[in-house]
């Protein structure tokens, strides 16, 4: 969650602790995975990164708190 605040993505709180990001409709966060299946990807906040946000991998474990 803190990378998504960091990055300015709105956040909304669904149902079993899971969040929606609107701005990627479908895609489905909770705790530090998240999935999307409409596209068939999930992952952890590095694989967020990359596969979602379109980062590089050593430029994620910048971006990612705690790695």
């Amino acid at each position: 969650m803190p990378l998504l605040h960091q990055r300015g993505l709105q956040v909304v709180e669904r149902e079993a602790g899971n969040f929606a990001l609107p701005a990627y409709p479908g895609l489905i966060v909770k705790d530090s995975y998240w999935r999307w299946p409409e596209r068939d990807l999930a992952g952890n906040a590095i694989d967020f990164c990359v596969q979602v946000l379109g980062l590089s991998f050593h430029d994620a474990m910048r971006q990612v708190p705690g790695t």
